[in-house]
This record gives C-alpha cells, sequence and structure tokens, in this order.
C-alpha cells in the first residue's frame, strides 16, 4: 500500500505499529529496509532476465530478505515490506509470468506472504512451518501449508518435503521458484522446536536446487531466519544456503559448457 511505505520511509508510523515491527524507527533502518527489498527485486530481474537471451545465471539470491511477516500496509516480526511478495509481483508485471511457485521453508509460517497473494491463482504458495510457532494470531492460509509437530527431524521433514516438490512441479508447471531459505528449523534454535540437523538443512537446500535444474527453473534465494545462541550455528546454516547454490549452479554451468563446446557426434 502507497500510504503505508509513505509513512514508514517518513518516520510517520505509530509507536504501536512499530511495536509490531519489532524494530525502533531510525534512517538506517530506512536504508537496510529499501535495500533488502531491492536486493530480492534484483535477483528476480536477473533470473528472468536471462530467460530469453539465455546466457545469465538462472540462480540469484539476496543475502537478506525473507521478510515473510510484512503484510500490504503493516508490519510485524521483524519485517517491514514483503520482499518475496515483491518478487513475484515484479515477475508477473514486468516478465508476464502466470504461474509462480514460492516455497517458504522457514520454521515461522509466511503469513504476510499468503494474506498478500491470497486470492491470485498465478502464485503457489507452499509453506512448511513449526505448527506451536509464532504467528499465532495472525496465521493465514497458503495453497499448501504443512505444519510440523515439534521435534519433526531430518528423516519426516525430508520425506515431506522430497514428496511435496516434485509433486507442486508436476501440477502447477512453474515459471519461477522463490526460495525463502530460513535455517531456524536447526536444532537448538531457540525459536524453532524442531529438530532438523545441519546436514539435514544442506540436504534440503539441494532437494531445492535439484528441483530448479532439473525442471530449468529460475531460483530466487532469499535468507530467512536463524536464532541459535552463540549464532555461530545460524550463521554457518546460512552459508550453507548460499555457498551449496553457488556449488550447484557452477557444477551445471560448467558441466552444459563443456557439453556444448564438445557434442556427442552421432553415427553417420
Amino acid at each position: 500500500e502507497e500510504e503505508y511505505i509513505r509513512r514508514f520511509v517518513e518516520n510517520r508510523m505509530t509507536q504501536s505499529e512499530m511495536r509490531n515491527v519489532g524494530f525502533p524507527w531510525s534512517e538506517p533502518l530506512v536504508g537496510r529496509t529499501l535495500a533488502s527489498a531491492g536486493g530480492t527485486i534484483a535477483a528476480t530481474r536477473i533470473v528472468l532476465g536471462s530467460r530469453s537471451g539465455g546466457g545469465g545465471p538462472r540462480f540469484a539470491a539476496n543475502i537478506a530478505g525473507g521478510t515473510h511477516h510484512a503484510f500490504r500496509a503493516s508490519g510485524e516480526g521483524f519485517c517491514v515490506f514483503n520482499d518475496v511478495a515483491l518478487s513475484a509481483a515484479v515477475a508477473m508485471r514486468d516478465f508476464g509470468l502466470d504461474s509462480i511457485l514460492v516455497l517458504d521453508l522457514d520454521v515461522h509460517q509466511g503469513n504476510g506472504t499468503a494474506g498478500i497473494l491470497e486470492g491470485d491463482d498465478r502464485v503457489v504458495t507452499f509453506d512448511m512451518f513449526g505448527d506451536k510457532n509464532y504467528p499465532y494470531k495472525t496465521r493465514m492460509r497458503n495453497t499448501y501449508d504443512i505444519p510440523l509437530e515439534d521435534g519433526t527431524g531430518d528423516e519426516e521433514y525430508l520425506g515431506l518435503l522430497s514428496d511435496w516438490l516434485p509433486r507442486l512441479v508436476a501440477k502447477h508447471r512453474p515459471q519461477l521458484l522463490i526460495f525463502q531459505a530460513g535455517v531456524d528449523p536447526l536444532e537448538g534454535d531457540s525459536f524453532g522446536r524442531l529438530g532438523i540437523s545441519r546436514q539435514g538443512l544442506i540436504r534440503r537446500n539441494h532437494m531445492v536446487y535439484s528441483t530448479a535444474l532439473e525442471h530449468s527453473l529460475p531460483l530466487v534465494i532469499t535468507m530467512g531466519g536463524g536464532y541459535t545462541r552463540p549464532m555461530d550455528r545460524s550463521i554457518e546454516a546460512h552459508t550453507d544456503v548460499y555457498r551449496t547454490a553457488a556449488y550447484r549452479w557452477h557444477a551445471w554451468a560448467t558441466l552444459n559448457a563443456r557439453a556444448a563446446a564438445f557434442p556427442i557426434l552421432g553415427a553417420s
């Protein structure tokens, strides 16, 4: 909502509104918020801009963003503007996409994303989250909600994801995949309540990246939550998201370049 954007940028938010956001207003916060949203929009333009030319990367990642609790005219849960919904909106408006898949694998439901995109049949939202976690009062309905019990571990979590991913692609045939890559499902996370190992999260990431590569899907990756104490384990898991994506894309691009340079010659 345009007026909401103006009020936030111009420091006209009420104290109650900023309490819901979770940060005090400041000019640096405005800059950080705009840059965070802008990073995901830039990633979207990069991967979709490569579709026609074929030469650019099909993976692009923002080392911020994933602010999936923000609604059209309000923020909450440390989220001001919803970059995931913005990515989908830009893809539809500027690139004419009519089938987008949002994969939200943060431990908290992406209620803002669900609320903003509800009723738009061009976007499918898939959300696996801890059932007893925030948000409690403002939970919304995604296309697919997969609530998980406390303590859910690698086997059940990865089994569900491996079952759902091919079904989602087969049914909805997305033209863009947006991955909210929260690492707060990690066992021992202060707000997570699940029991996923670091290796389990790496396997999760590989599942998403394999799906994108196997189906030639442009992929936008955003950060999400992560709250271990000390923060080292969350930082490692966040790093895994981006390092693994870079490795997978580089390997795929290298293999394809070699295949193009040395085509297999058929028998005459």
